[in-house]
């Protein structure tokens, strides 16, 4: 039990973390939205001014709820969102799902150090590619390079 109630504070610690973080960003976000009004009233836009710092008071108000409010409330508050709208629930962690898949692929790296591929750091250097795409060591293709490596270590481990 002691191991179960660990890993459910470290965790909790590092989504209270994040959610800091997730704030934080939220809150400049809306301190930038807020700053491009006074170019908009200067162009005369006094109208989509007006939308705009509604907006921005919008994206404060939910930063600051949001801070506000521990994992507990955050997962029932989802839960009662997920009853009360279901395909809007469903939409929406589709729409975040394709967010932070294209972030991801954007960035080209994960937390643990490896590529999207899978491979580490170490792995992709054995293999760098020249300018042409081929491998330098061996005059064939990169991926051609990682393919024998695989071969030779499925093999080893088969000895």
């Amino acid at each position: 039990m002691d191991l179960i109630e660990n890993v459910k504070q470290r965790a909790t610690t590092q989504l209270d973390s994040q959610k800091g973080r997730a704030t934080d960003s939220i809150t400049s976000i809306a301190n930038a939205v807020r700053g491009s009004t006074s170019q908009l009233r200067d162009e005369q836009h006094d109208v989509l001014a007006q939308y705009v710092e509604t907006f921005a008071d919008q994206l404060e108000r939910f930063s600051t709820n949001l801070r506000g409010k521990d994992m507990n409330e955050l997962l029932d508050d989802a839960r009662d969102f997920a009853r009360r709208q279901p395909l809007l629930f469903v939409g929406g962690s589709f729409a975040v799902g394709l967010v932070a898949a294209r972030f991801l692929k954007s960035s080209g790296r994960t937390d643990a150090g490896q590529s999207i591929s899978g491979q580490n750091d170490s792995e992709q250097s054995d293999y760098s590619e020249s300018p042409g795409g081929t491998d330098r060591a061996s005059g064939g293709t990169a991926a051609s390079a990682r393919q024998r490596k695989t071969r030779r270590s499925s093999s080893a481990e088969t000895r």
